[in-house]
């Protein structure tokens, strides 16, 4: 799913991106600051879905609504706008939604489940949510784990970007350097192979005598997006990465120490 965010007060429009990213966590959200840049966006990308402002330099909302229909007549369009005088407009245009700033999240999901182009379908995916609280979803609803320790488990090997990594060097991870926790590992391992293959992905894990890795090009996740430098992934990092887990300090340190790349 492709979405566009289009406003000119940039602490605005990245506060609105980053709560569509939020709701929708596997789709591309692309923030603008001023309609010619999202019609350039849009002359050569599907957009499925675009949050405009009404009032902005450079152009009007309505106006880049018109535009954008023209050549993607199955757009949603959403008015995200501080007035309530242009709704007429709106209707007149047959836009998706009228949300009233600031936006909120419960009256975001209610347009969003009722947009007026329906969008189609995509195949089954697997996403991992690293920026933040670690969290895997499948067909956009958590993926339950018998232990806690089989999703930590998880977290490590997609923090590790497919490399293998050894028992003993997991279970130190897992529990600090704890002795006899080798049967539990593997019922931790178990856990996470059943409960992969309970929705066809068992064949994700990579099983090496003794060692263990993930082929990532099977699973989505906004971390390995913002290594590929894709809007779904810069605009996803606020800051925070896997924050639940200690381990993973040094990794959100690698990321502070290169997000000024991107910006």
């Amino acid at each position: 799913m492709q979405v566009i965010v289009v406003d000119d007060e940039p602490i605005i429009l990245r506060g609105e991106t980053a709560l569509v990213q939020k709701v929708l966590p596997r789709a591309s959200v692309n923030s603008f600051s001023s309609p010619k840049e999202a019609m350039q966006f849009a002359r050569s990308n599907r957009v499925d879905i675009a949050l405009l402002d009404i009032r902005m330099n450079g152009g009007s909302g309505v106006e880049l609504a018109r535009s954008l229909k023209w050549i993607q007549p199955e757009v949603n369009i959403i008015f995200c706008t501080a007035f309530d005088n242009y709704y007429a407009d709106a209707l007149q245009m047959h836009a998706s939604g009228y949300l009233l700033k600031p936006l909120q999240e419960d009256r975001l999901l209610e347009e969003l489940e009722e947009l007026r182009h329906p969008i189609a379908a995509e195949e089954d995916r697997l996403f991992a949510r690293a920026f933040g609280d670690f969290e895997v979803f499948y067909n956009d609803k958590p993926l339950l784990f018998r232990y806690q320790k089989t999703k930590e488990l998880f977290a490590y090997l997609i923090d590790r970007r497919g490399a293998m990594v050894t028992s003993e060097a997991l279970i130190t991870v897992l529990w600090g350097g704890e002795t006899d926790r080798s049967n539990f590992f593997k019922q931790v391992r178990k856990d996470l192979n059943d409960t992969l293959a309970e929705i066809g992905y068992e064949d994700i894990l990579l099983r090496r005598r003794g060692s263990l890795g993930l082929l990532t090009d099977r699973i989505d996740c906004d971390y390995y997006d913002w290594l590929k430098g894709l809007p779904s992934g810069l605009n996803a990092y606020h800051g925070e990465y896997m924050r639940q887990y200690d381990w993973a300090e040094s990794t959100w340190v690698n990321l502070e120490g290169k997000s000024n790349l991107w910006e």
